[in-house]
């Protein structure tokens, strides 16, 4: 997950928001379309993936080929992706006629948010690149990255055997996890019983401990975050996996690092991109990598910067 500083202190979610999938999309609230559109999000024919990125997001600038590569298969099926920008109208004019890689869908830059807030924020959600799948009947089918799982939904969508009951379940496991990070955000002591369910919940399903573990460590603007929580679900993965998996690997060393044993993560963060094989999969774990070396090297340089003012 990808955050950019003024995105996440506006996107922190609500309470009282709480979209799920089945629900009907908002419609889109632009203030300039920058390239293609315009777009109007209503039931009919088409299938729209809406993106939410960033032009300084090296994340973001990682998908835009995954992007691209997905308009152009799924073009002949109706599939419209859409990309929303709540940077200046300017900046993402310039990066797209400048940009060292080609947007080859459409463009657009929010409009004070709007966008953002009916679907980030009514989704709980904070990190960026993010994408939501609409379909003809105007109802979100799917949310998630664009590295995880989209391909193989508008897969299922377009060959009309998508599992929306199945997408239904999983995304109230989402919700309640939102909840928990609602809660403990607050300092509320109902966000460690909330926690302790959750846990028990996904006791055999490592996957999903994995998750809510990421999920805990990730929420960088929490000052109550229960490592302590994130360590447990962790843990009891590993107790189910054969071996370390890439994901298991990646969220300890995304523990480590957040909890000040920035060199250890940064070295298992290394292993998880050396032991994932799947060309997507890799990309993203290297993502999540250099988001460790450039926070550690901006912290040294910051140290540095600090010790060569001091008299």
């Amino acid at each position: 997950m990808i955050l950019t500083a003024a995105l996440a202190a506006s996107l922190t979610p609500v309470a009282g928001l709480a979209d799920k999938i089945g629900d009907l999309a908002a419609p889109l609230t632009v203030r300039e379309w920058i390239r293609g559109g315009p777009v109007d999000i209503k039931p009919g024919t088409n299938i729209y993936v809406v993106e939410f990125w960033a032009a300084l997001s090296t994340g973001c600038r990682a998908a835009i080929p995954r992007l691209n590569a997905l308009q152009k298969k799924f073009q002949d099926q109706g599939v419209i992706v859409v990309a929303i920008s709540d940077e200046p109208p300017d900046k993402v004019r310039d990066f797209v006629n400048t940009g060292s890689v080609s947007m080859e869908y459409v463009v657009a830059a929010d409009d004070q948010r709007k966008t953002a807030r009916s679907y980030m924020v009514a989704y709980g959600q904070n990190g960026i690149p993010y994408t939501f799948v609409v379909g003809k009947d105007g109802q979100v089918l799917w949310h998630g990255y664009a590295f995880q799982g989209l391909e193989q939904a508008l897969t299922d969508i377009t060959a009309g055997h998508y599992d929306l009951a199945g997408a239904m379940k999983l995304d109230a496991v989402r919700a309640q996890t939102d909840e928990y990070r609602r809660l403990s955000r607050l300092g509320d002591p109902k966000a460690a019983e909330l926690g302790r369910k959750i846990l028990a919940a996904r006791t055999n399903n490592p996957v999903a401990l994995c998750d809510f573990a990421y999920r805990i460590v990730t929420d960088v603007h929490n000052t109550n975050r229960d490592f302590t929580l994130a360590s447990a679900a962790l843990d009891q993965s590993q107790k189910l996996a054969p071996a370390n998996t890439p994901q298991l690997l990646m969220a300890r060393a995304l523990l480590l690092f957040e909890t000040g044993r920035q060199e250890e993560g940064l070295a298992l963060g290394r292993q998880a991109v050396d032991l994932t094989k799947d060309p997507k999969e890799k990309a993203s774990a290297e993502i999540y990598l250099g988001i460790i070396q450039g926070r550690l090297e901006a912290e040294k340089k910051k140290k540095e910067a600090d010790s060569a003012t001091k008299p």
